[in-house]
């Protein structure tokens, strides 16, 4: 049996390979209505996307981080998990080339969007996440006619001095995020017929120093749930069981800060701007590849605070907060 994250790889592919006419000629679109919110006090932005239905496999949106004032800023369909960089000018996101995933780029506004080429005839080079000073993007690197290539890379903006940083032929290397002074990065490592989804690993930039920081055995969510606080003390994720959790880059102090009394599922956590907060989706549902309706909800670091932000009749994740 494909595993999650297989899963997760092809969907992408053919949602993209399908989409992308539409999604090529991304604009800016009028302002959506507001949505009814509770959380008027949060300060910055937030970009979003919306999945299932009319927004396909992934549309994506920006609003205020009390989830007023939203816009639509590409078309629907196939701009699958955007990053923004930390000053909040441009995005990263998943894009076709010809049978092939590749990451694109654009302004946080939806204008000047940029494919980044691949390198040969077989890699591809799906999004991961920017660097602090938006000088690199980490990739997650894959080669369907040979897997020796796997791994992640790093590359500038525009593709060009791409580097393999980890070599995963016997496993599947995800990205996560930088750390914020750009000396590290968090990503999660999956090996097949593990028990486990994966585990999350730290590495420095140069290749150095890997270090396993999450036990074996545990059921670290995929993907795009594993974030570096702000002052670069702890990584924030999510289980597979929805809860979520902290830890200390060296692989100390595990603590599990929520899980839903209501047996909801938090799925792609993000860290707000000065660190005290997390927003991320709350879902009824384990099931990654179903699109209920959820909401997106901020709670404090200590697990106090639970906030409805956007709770519209549809189904949102990947929430990024920008200053």
């Amino acid at each position: 049996m494909q595993s999650n994250a297989n899963r997760c790889r092809w969907a992408l592919i053919a949602a993209i390979t399908l989409a992308v006419s539409a999604a090529c000629s991304a604009q800016p679109s009028p302002p959506a209505t507001p949505t009814t919110n509770p959380a008027a006090d949060l300060p910055g932005r937030i970009v979003f996307t919306r999945a299932g239905g009319t927004f396909g496999d992934e549309t994506i949106f920006t609003a205020n981080a009390n989830g007023t004032n939203e816009r639509k800023i590409a078309d629907g369909g196939a701009t699958c998990c955007p990053r923004a960089t930390r000053d909040g000018r441009r995005l990263l996101f998943a894009a076709a080339a010809g049978n092939r995933i590749t990451t694109a780029t654009m302004n946080i506004d939806g204008s000047d969007r940029t494919t980044i080429p691949l390198p040969d005839t077989t890699l591809n080079l799906g999004p991961g996440a920017w660097s602090p000073n938006a000088d690199r993007i980490a990739f997650e690197g894959w080669d369907d006619t040979d897997n020796t290539r796997d791994g992640i890379y790093l590359a500038r903006p525009d593709g060009t001095q791409l580097t393999r940083l980890t070599n995963a032929d016997e496993q599947r290397d995800l990205p996560s995020d930088f750390s914020p002074d750009g000396t590290r990065l968090v990503f999660l490592r999956q090996t097949p017929g593990a028990p486990n989804p994966g585990s999350l690993f730290v590495v420095n930039v140069d290749g150095t120093g890997l270090r396993q920081i999450t036990p074996d055995g545990f059921n670290v969510q995929c993907c795009g749930n594993h974030r570096w606080s702000p002052d670069g003390k702890r990584i924030l994720f999510a289980d597979t069981m929805g809860a979520l959790w902290l830890v200390n880059p060296d692989g100390t102090g595990l603590t599990k800060f929520f899980s839903d009394t209501q047996g909801r599922f938090a799925i792609t956590p993000a860290w707000s701007p000065d660190g005290t907060r997390v927003m991320f989706a709350l879902d009824p549902t384990a099931d990654p590849f179903a699109h209920p309706a959820n909401g997106l909800y901020v709670i404090n670091t200590d697990g106090t605070a639970l906030t409805l932000v956007i709770g519209t009749p549809d189904f949102k994740r990947e929430p990024e907060w920008l200053p």
